[in-house]
């Protein structure tokens, strides 16, 4: 298996667990977040569901302008339920994951320089990793959110 098919398969795995945690919030919960600080359980699956695009945009090397990162901010906005950032992530995801199957091998270590961690250059190898890294933060914090609301279980 190649790393590029392993990390389609990996982000997938990663992407059903998160949103089987997502689904298990009552609905009165999905706009609550801790102290009114932070994303709530719906803010964080807004951000799930374009977390390929953002993705793509890297590898790719595409700048939005402001104008587009604001019309995009605003179709965010308007996903209400977590059925609608699921189906959002689906058709970004498809995009994501053949860019990643038809990657060569011999663009792993090519770079983008990224402001994160200092700035630096990142390998596409890493990059590969972004999206599956991203969506496990985010479940780790919808877990917490429901342990302080009182769901104690495992999803």
């Amino acid at each position: 298996m190649r790393i590029q098919d392993y990390s389609v398969d990996v982000t997938r795995s990663a992407v059903d667990e998160f949103f089987r945690y997502a689904e298990a919030v009552p609905e009165d919960r999905l706009d609550w977040s801790p102290m009114d600080e932070g994303q709530s359980v719906l803010a964080l699956c807004r951000e799930i569901a374009v977390t390929p695009d953002w993705a793509v945009q890297v590898m790719e090397d595409i700048n939005l302008s402001q104008e587009e990162q604001e019309e995009a901010g605003e179709e965010m906005k308007s996903w209400g339920s977590i059925a609608q950032c699921k189906e959002e992530f689906e058709k970004r995801f498809e995009v994501w994951a053949k860019l990643v199957e038809d990657l060569p091998d011999e663009k792993l270590s090519d770079t983008r320089w990224l402001p994160y961690e200092g700035g630096r250059d990142f390998t596409f190898l890493e990059l590969l990793d972004y999206p599956r890294w991203n969506t496990t933060y985010h479940l780790g914090q919808i877990g917490y959110i429901q342990i302080l609301y009182g769901d104690k279980e495992m999803h």
